[in-house]
């Protein structure tokens, strides 16, 4: 638990912000033509693999000081829940980034406000996986709740995002 609260917190603006990871980028995004599904599609991914990444490097320093062993198991579990609450936040997140971008995000006021909020979305999403591993002793049944989950990712938010985009974009580079 602590390992992903605290990879959530440092990544709040990874998730939530896509679209302004520096102050200039989505203007610079729109200069060129391109796809703006493909360009949804790469952060989202490339969201995953650092969250995958500072994930493996926080459990290391936990597990390093942690007085028991830790089995194979707890990894196991812990694979099951990212699995199902990753594809929500993205979803989530590529909205608040349309809806709400942030053209300046570091540690600042807004940025610990949305980071309190993504924490208690986490709380909402975990409920699948309590309901599924500890109330119904199915955690197979993560597995396809987390491929329905990314195939709504693909198939609708992608889509709609990068709809979204395109017809505000101007409005988003000028309003910042």
């Amino acid at each position: 638990v602590v390992v992903f609260l605290v990879v959530f917190a440092i990544l709040e603006a990874q998730f939530n912000n896509i679209l302004f990871r520096s102050p200039h980028e989505l203007e610079a995004l729109s200069m060129f033509p391109i796809s703006w599904r493909r360009v949804v599609i790469v952060k989202n991914l490339a969201t995953i693999v650092l969250t995958a990444l500072l994930t493996v490097i926080i459990a290391m320093v936990v597990f390093y000081f942690s007085p028991k062993a830790i089995e194979a198991s707890i990894v196991v579990e812990a694979l099951s829940y990212s699995a199902t609450i990753i594809f929500p936040l993205l979803h989530a997140g590529n909205i608040e980034a349309v809806r709400a971008p942030r053209r300046n995000a570091g540690w600042q006021t807004d940025d610990l406000v949305q980071a309190v909020g993504m924490f208690f979305f986490i709380v909402v999403l975990s409920i699948p996986y309590v309901l599924f591993t500890v109330v119904l002793r199915l955690p197979l049944l993560n597995i396809v709740y987390a491929g329905a989950l990314a195939w709504f990712w693909y198939s609708k938010s992608i889509p709609k995002t990068a709809f979204n985009i395109e017809q505000k974009k101007t409005l988003l580079c000028t309003t910042m």
